[in-house]
């Protein structure tokens, strides 16, 4: 593919995905969902997604994991890490997304070249009450008991007053 230059990358069906601005490589909460959304990619420290899924936790009650492709298992680890520490409901959804990447020639004489390839995605919800969550939803599952949770890092777990 040297004798190509690529002209335009479409993402179809990666709404929350991929960020607008196509920073990938970063993590960043997306205010124009509600503030609650956090992108997974596969350059992401896993310490400071769950620093900041902990402080949309915080805020909101509620976080919105979502990765695609490669950074699927590194969202997987963080939503288990982050019900480890304080009991949350959570909702797993799997998708896919189409990309089509555009490539034309730089020698002439040769035609243009359109690749296609689909990725996975995966959007975890978690949410601290079941208030906002179909627990009738095939990916749902409940929170673990309060004898699985342990705070982590030299803390206690945060669990509700009810469960002190």
């Amino acid at each position: 593919m040297d004798k190509y230059r690529l002209v335009e990358e479409k993402f179809i069906n990666a709404q929350g995905f991929i960020a607008d601005d196509k920073n990938v490589g970063s993590v960043r909460s997306s205010s124009a969902e509600g503030g609650n959304t956090l992108r997974v990619t596969q350059q992401a420290k896993p310490r400071s997604c769950i620093s900041d899924a902990m402080s949309i936790l915080e805020r909101n009650k509620c976080v919105e994991l979502k990765a695609m492709g490669k950074a699927i298992n590194k969202a997987v680890t963080i939503a288990e890490i982050l019900k480890h520490k304080m009991p949350l409901h959570q909702i797993t959804t799997l998708s896919s997304c189409e990309i089509m990447n555009v490539y034309e020639p730089l020698e002439e004489g040769l035609d243009a070249v359109v690749n296609q390839h689909y990725v996975s995605c995966l959007t975890i919800t978690l949410s601290e009450d079941s208030a906002g969550i179909d627990v009738n939803d095939k990916g749902y599952q409940p929170p673990l008991s309060y004898e699985e949770i342990h705070g982590g890092d030299a803390k206690s777990p945060i669990l509700p007053e009810t469960a002190k």
